[in-house]
């Protein structure tokens, strides 16, 4: 997991740094006092990406295969997605002959995250960023945005089934996309 915790950055990920400040020990989100709580989904999951490129693109979370299993928080003032290390999901990808170093590290590394209470977080801030282009699929939101300072993101949202409703929340929290994109 890269972490881009820089105090202005429009979007932050971690997983052990987040512990006791982001999220509980249970991995329920940490509000702050003027903070409300606006709507809750379990069976999501979330990429996002500092470019709009589409080969070789800025990871800076990315989703894991198979079923959605994490809960994003839409809060007055920030999304927080929240999930449970999972370390098959994580290591199955590297299991081939090249990769087996690489896996072994990686699952010992995991291990002992998950041993101490870890999850793995991304918290959006609306405000610093302006919506651009919004696209929908089935369980899918695709939102493309354009940071404050200039930096570009494009953000991903994947839902186990279609729950238009929940998009609706997230695109409303998000701002209206502008006309000019």
């Amino acid at each position: 997991m890269s972490n881009q915790n820089v105090a202005d950055s429009a979007i932050r990920t971690g997983d052990v740094d987040g512990l006791g400040r982001l999220y509980s020990e249970f991995g329920g989100p940490i509000l702050h006092p003027q903070e409300a709580m606006l709507a809750e989904r379990q069976g999501c999951d979330l990429a996002a990406y500092g470019s709009w490129r589409l080969f070789f693109p800025k990871r800076i979370f990315h989703p894991l295969p198979g079923k959605p299993s994490g809960t994003l928080h839409v809060t007055s003032d920030r999304l927080i997605f929240i999930r449970a290390i999972d370390v098959w999901k994580e290591v199955k990808p590297l299991l081939t002959p090249l990769g087996l170093p690489t896996a072994a590290e990686k699952e010992s590394n995991l291990n002992r995250l998950k041993a101490i209470g870890a999850h793995q977080y991304c918290e959006i801030f609306p405000s610093r960023l302006q919506l651009l282009h919004v696209r929908r699929k089935s369980g899918l939101l695709h939102l493309r945005l354009r940071g404050i300072e200039g930096s570009r993101y494009e953000v991903f949202f994947y839902t186990d089934k279609d729950d238009p409703v929940f998009f609706d929340r997230l695109e409303h929290s998000m701002g209206q996309p502008s006309l000019r994109a």
